[in-house]
């Protein structure tokens, strides 16, 4: 198998002349990160095991977190390992896992927002949104329970402001997690996170969950929240997790229990990643939620850019055959409100024909194994453009979204 090249950040970017503003970077969470500001009533809803083989495994709501081998990252996967595989390059059909090599221990920038400033520096990267590694693939385990869902979203953003901040020196600009299962609490906790100093929040893909209630997030029962972001300018970007897409493998005679991982259908339909942004942005514009919020800004993270192409297609269809339906062209409502961060693998020129250079912001998914081993190697992937456009996707968009 060809090994890919992947240039270190003092080879690429002496010669930039510029920072990168990288929107995806995540840190790994402490052991009480969802429990420590937790009311005790709560607690009960979260286990932490060990397993007979010596593994530390974590149960919410009695279901098992599956999303991370140990969810208190004692040891962890290098940054980048899986790129041959998301590159499409598993000429030898590998198992995922059989990339992943040898664990290396969990290193202080990783946990610490100050070691993390010093690997900003190393890395060439002035700032960037920081994100969860558990906190954004819990909702899919508590849908049944808004209450206690919303009660563990507060403390873990509590558990942010404590280890991280909203904005720190002005360079790690991190994410609370929010969920609009509970419309009223989802917006107190926006209130109190924008009051604490929050530019930007992050919510899950997919329909909105409470219970047996299935909801658009277009449903002008969350009117309130976006009108709340928009009046702010807290962007609101969404991360790929657990968008409840099980249903449509089963739908299609996968195991209920197998999840997405039992036939090559599901990696087919895109079920876990393109998918569920897809049908959210949707239900944005189709909804009419830019129309009602002219000032909304959202940003799609971790969840690729090749779904935009078809959106756009099918938008300016509907709104060919329906103009009626429409308050503005949808093609341009979308293009003015939304902005992608595109996977390393994506068409960049195809991704600016149909969104615009001034809405792709670049992101590395730094430290995780499914991102970059580096954030300058995405250079490599954005030589395809002019230097002007190049500059705009790695350094100046995410600055001027976030108005740093």
């Amino acid at each position: 198998m060809t090994t890919l090249a992947a240039p270190g950040d003092a080879a690429v970017l002496p010669s930039l002349g510029y920072p990168l503003y990288d929107a995806d970077q995540h840190y790994y969470e402490t052991a009480d990160a969802l429990t420590r500001h937790l009311a005790p009533e709560y607690k009960r809803l979260i286990k932490i095991l060990q397993t007979p083989d010596g593994r530390t495994r974590m149960v919410i709501n009695n279901r098992l977190y599956t999303t991370n081998p140990d969810p208190t990252f004692p040891t962890v996967a290098a940054p980048g390992v899986f790129e041959q595989y998301f590159r499409s390059n598993n000429t030898e059909g590998r198992e995922l896992a059989s990339f992943v090599g040898r664990l290396q221990e969990s290193q202080p920038e990783y946990t610490d927002r100050d070691a993390r400033i010093a690997k900003l520096d190393e890395q060439g990267v002035a700032a960037t949104i920081m994100l969860p590694t558990v906190g954004v693939a819990v909702e899919g385990l508590l849908t049944d329970k808004p209450d206690a869902l919303h009660a563990i979203v507060e403390a873990f953003n509590r558990w942010i402001e404590d280890e991280w901040g909203y904005s720190y020196q002005d360079r790690i600009i991190s994410t609370p997690v929010l969920s609009l299962a509970d419309p009223d609490l989802a917006v107190k906790e926006l209130e109190r996170v924008r009051d604490a100093g929050a530019r930007i929040v992050v919510l899950v893909p997919g329909p909105v969950r409470a219970g047996a209630i299935t909801r658009s997030p277009g449903n002008p029962i969350f009117d309130r929240f976006w009108a709340t972001a928009a009046e702010a300018g807290i962007v609101v970007s969404y991360h790929t997790g657990e968008a409840g897409y099980e249903w449509v493998a089963e739908k299609w005679g996968e195991g209920a229990f197998e999840g997405l991982r039992t036939t090559p259908l599901p990696e087919i339909m895109q079920l876990h990643v393109e998918r569920p942004i897809q049908d959210t942005i949707a239900a944005l514009v189709g909804h009419g939620v830019f129309e009602r919020h002219p000032a909304l800004k959202v940003a799609t993270i971790e969840a690729g850019s090749t779904w935009v192409l078809d959106l756009v297609r099918r938008i300016r269809s509907a709104y060919g055959k329906i103009p009626q339906k429409f308050a503005v062209d949808p093609v341009e409502s979308f293009r003015e409100h939304v902005w992608v961060a595109p996977f390393y693998e994506d068409d960049l020129l195809a991704l600016s024909d149909a969104l615009g250079i001034g809405h792709i912001i670049f992101g590395s998914d730094w430290p995780h194994p499914e991102g970059l081993p580096t954030p300058g190697a995405f250079v490599r992937d954005a030589a395809v453009l002019s230097e002007e456009d190049r500059k705009l996707i790695l350094s100046d968009n995410l600055k001027s979204l976030l108005q740093l």
